[in-house]
């Protein structure tokens, strides 16, 4: 751009382009009125309280949903641990010795051995008749002690019946 001399006069400069007037409307209408604002904003609002609504409504049935899947896998876990236990409990040596006991085995307390490398074998194989280390077998349980019952004497004192003394004991 350069720069122009600026002319006071009222007639223009021959050359020089013409200045377009400048002038102010004031009568331009809005291009929304005040209601339709107004209602825009109320719908605006209503959509976003909506949204809100769905998504508080979602959120709320998935953490349903996770609790109950929690307890699920809580419920699981109590019950994996109780498997667990109890196949321990089954497989030990002393239950596996009792369930052997049942079927009528008994223990060999000399045991020979196999190196399955080469085939040797460790120790002499020896056959068990049954009566070896009754310590390791289950014993059947020992029945209850009976002790007799005192006889009682046809005769009365005042009303109720003497026992007797059992013959080989003290009077």
């Amino acid at each position: 751009m350069s720069a122009q001399p600026v002319h006071l006069d009222s007639e223009p400069t021959t050359g020089a382009p013409q200045r377009p007037r400048l002038t102010l409307l004031s009568s331009q209408r809005p291009m929304m009125s005040n209601v339709g604002f107004g209602v825009f904003i109320a719908v605006l609002v209503a959509v976003g309280l909506a949204l809100v609504m769905v998504v508080t409504t979602s959120v709320a049935a998935q953490s349903r949903e996770l609790a109950a899947l929690r307890k699920e896998a809580t419920e699981l876990g109590y019950t994996a641990a109780a498997l667990t236990t109890e196949l321990q409990s089954i497989s030990s040596s002393s239950s596996l010795a009792l369930r052997a006991a049942d079927l009528g085995m008994v223990p060999n307390p000399y045991p020979a051995f196999i190196n399955l490398a080469d085939g040797s074998i460790l120790g002499e194989p020896t056959p068990v008749r049954g009566n070896e280390a009754t310590y390791l077998r289950q014993l059947p349980p020992v029945p209850a002690l009976q002790q007799p019952e005192p006889e009682v004497v046809a005769g009365t004192q005042d009303g109720v019946d003497l026992p007797v003394a059992p013959a080989g004991g003290n009077p």
